[in-house]
């Protein structure tokens, strides 16, 4: 039940029912999921144990702050992760038979056309696409095969659900269902080059983007 109050919040932050930096109130959430406030209460310290959660004295527990400069850090350590991944991922590859590297990309393929469908939806949910999202990347990271990468990877995972929520009205989510697409792809053939550059473009554009600018548009639609 923590786990499930824990992914409760990061979907309502996703979907901007919470902004960086509101105040997260254990009763309320309680109340709004129908549970008692104990659950709660062991969800937001492991949100704070995981970065996405602040507790300020007097000032309670609050939602991670968004800037431009942290957002571009943290996606230069993603994009190194990710990188690494998609290089061990396409060694580990190049030394199994067709059969068998056809069984380590099914799972990443898989992935990826479950986000084409999400891209692709009349009602866009933001917490089922950054979900969808999650999914492809944790699932390329496994496909390394490197464990510690991978647990690096998802020491990140939710702090960066929280920036995707942020910037999904900017995101052409077809654009992003095509870059996995090009990505599997890329390593299906073992062409290395190509799926450094979709890679890179696709984690850069977070780079791109102005959060801070789509916070404040937030706040100002919100109030």
């Amino acid at each position: 039940m923590v786990e499930q109050a824990a992914e409760a919040i990061v979907a309502a932050a996703a979907r901007g029912i919470f902004l960086p930096g509101d105040r997260l109130v254990e009763a309320e959430i309680a109340r709004d999921l129908g549970i008692s406030r104990v659950p709660v209460r062991e969800a937001l310290r492991l949100l704070e144990s995981q970065g996405i959660v602040v507790s300020t004295p007097y000032k309670g527990m609050r939602l991670m702050q968004v800037s431009n400069r942290d957002v571009a850090a943290l996606m230069r350590v993603r994009l190194s992760l990710e990188t690494l991944a998609v290089q061990e991922a396409m060694a580990v590859a190049g030394a199994e038979d067709a059969v068998t590297a056809g069984r380590r990309f099914a799972p990443l393929r898989a992935a990826a056309d479950a986000f084409v469908h999400l891209a692709a939806g009349p009602r866009r949910d933001p917490a089922a696409l950054v979900a969808g999202n999650h999914a492809f990347h944790d699932a390329l990271c496994r496909t390394s095969g490197n464990l510690p990468l991978h647990a690096l990877w998802q020491s990140l995972a939710r702090p960066m659900a929280v920036i995707w929520g942020l910037g999904q009205p900017q995101r052409d989510a077809e654009e992003a269902a095509g870059q996995h697409l090009a990505i599997v792809a890329a390593l299906e053939t073992r062409n290395l080059p190509a799926a450094m550059a979709v890679l890179g473009a696709h984690i850069n554009w977070n780079q791109q983007c102005d959060f801070e600018a789509l916070l404040r548009a937030r706040r100002g639609t919100a109030a």
